[in-house]
């Protein structure tokens, strides 16, 4: 018997997982001015957030969450939603934990 994937089915290389943790964007400039995100998914290659803040695919993110971890990576997928708030698929370029980082 052979299965098959349906039309829509996600190809990712690692499985994501859900969560519901807020931490801030910092969207850059002189100002140091950052925004509100939620985290609705992570992997260990990426994750999806949810934030009013605006930003756009191949933007460079540079995240530090209230753990000993920083995490390196670029938008790869953006869509608006209801409510001002958009979706937002990050992939990881690095992820540094304490001391040690890791290319994802």
């Amino acid at each position: 018997m052979t299965t098959t994937k349906s039309a829509g089915a996600e190809k990712r290389r690692h499985p994501r997982f859900p969560l519901a943790i807020t931490m801030n964007i910092p969207l850059g400039g002189e100002t140091g001015e950052t925004r509100r995100a939620t985290i609705c998914d992570l992997s260990m290659s990426g994750m999806s957030l949810t934030s009013d803040a605006v930003l756009e695919e191949g933007m460079l993110l540079h995240l530090k969450l209230n753990l000993p971890l920083e995490i390196r990576g670029e938008v790869r997928h953006a869509k608006s939603g209801p409510g001002g708030l958009h979706r937002y698929g990050i992939h990881f370029h690095n992820i540094k934990e304490g001391m040690t980082e890791r290319k994802a």
